[in-house]
């Protein structure tokens, strides 16, 4: 599953799938990653991590590996 993360202007975390449906809030970028995370160990037949982040405020080498818009 691809996922994405959207900080929004208000700095909410929304973590949504491919599709646009949004799966949760969080608030913070590294809570919806945990989250990701954790999806991932459960599914371990999934593919390789498939995360989007879109976010105006990050540390691009805190998420080295993500693609980050």
């Amino acid at each position: 599953m691809k996922f994405y993360i959207k900080q929004m202007n208000d700095h909410t975390v929304t973590l949504m799938t491919e599709a646009g449906h949004v799966l949760a809030y969080f608030p913070s970028v590294v809570d919806a990653l945990v989250a990701c995370d954790e999806w991932y160990m459960v599914n371990r037949e999934a593919p390789a991590h498939e995360v989007r982040v879109y976010s105006r405020d990050m540390n691009i080498d805190y998420y080295d590996g993500l693609q980050v818009a």
